[in-house]
């Protein structure tokens, strides 16, 4: 036996204004209507100053429009799904895993080599002596690629340059294949192991700021052999005085 579904009352809430000093004054004179029938209801404000006559036009014109409701119901969509939330330990393990960025945040500088450019730690390329102004250090980062290039530093290890000027004289005219026949110590101090809490050389940072603000161009890797710098501008004198090679 079929048995009829239920149909849910008629639920009818009215919120209305109460007189004050006999009457309501107009400002006040508005009522609420809420009527509800299952799942869907309908709400609606009216004028009401205390006359029944106003309930009776304010319900009739809710119970109808409750009825075009029903009769078109409105299609509410589905909620979105809760993400599962991340547990404990694999939160735990998200915060021990170091970021990249907090392992290795000492700036760098591009070195310029015949192909490329490769970053080198600021820390490992100082001027010790000599002029260590911004052309100095331009001076170095052209020393510093030509030393990756005779494959005599790898750019992973601190170096120290005594003096740019007198170094570029003595390896200006030694190809990469004449520099095959020295070590790394014949131009450069090498530091086995970085200085405890050595701050980055401020002659770096110089250049930089130097090249950024007077807009000075790039580098050219291909003009390593035969530049030389000063820090007035001028070229040094052409001297040349490479090491001897026999």
């Amino acid at each position: 036996m079929t048995q009829h579904k239920e149909t849910p009352p008629t639920i009818i809430t009215l919120t209305l204004p109460t007189p004050e000093g006999g009457g309501i004054a107009p400002e006040r004179a508005t009522a609420t209507l809420l009527i509800q029938r299952g799942e869907l209801a309908h709400l609606r404000q009216f004028h009401y100053n205390g006359q029944m006559a106003d309930l009776i036009v304010a319900i009739r014109e809710a119970h109808d429009a409750l009825g075009q409701i029903e009769d078109h119901p409105p299609i509410v969509p589905d909620l979105p799904e809760d993400k599962p939330k991340s547990t404990p330990k694999a939160k735990a393990k998200a915060a021990q895993k170091p970021s990249v960025d907090a392992v290795d945040e000492e700036p760098t500088i591009d070195i310029p080599l015949k192909k490329g450019t490769k970053a080198v730690k600021l820390s490992h390329l100082k001027i010790v002596s000599g002029e260590t102004d911004a052309a100095a250090y331009r001076q170095a980062a052209l020393i510093a690629g030509k030393l990756i290039d005779g494959k005599l530093w790898d750019g992973e290890s601190p170096i120290r340059i005594d003096d740019v000027y007198a170094v570029e004289k003595r390896m200006k005219y030694l190809t990469d294949k004449d520099l095959s026949l020295f070590t790394l110590d014949d131009f450069v101090q090498v530091v086995t192991a970085p200085d405890a809490g050595e701050a980055a050389p401020e002659g770096i940072a110089a250049q930089t700021a130097d090249s950024e603000a007077d807009g000075l161009p790039a580098v050219n890797s291909a003009a390593i052999e035969g530049v030389a710098a000063s820090s007035n501008g001028q070229r040094p004198d052409v001297e040349s005085d490479p090491i001897a090679l026999s």
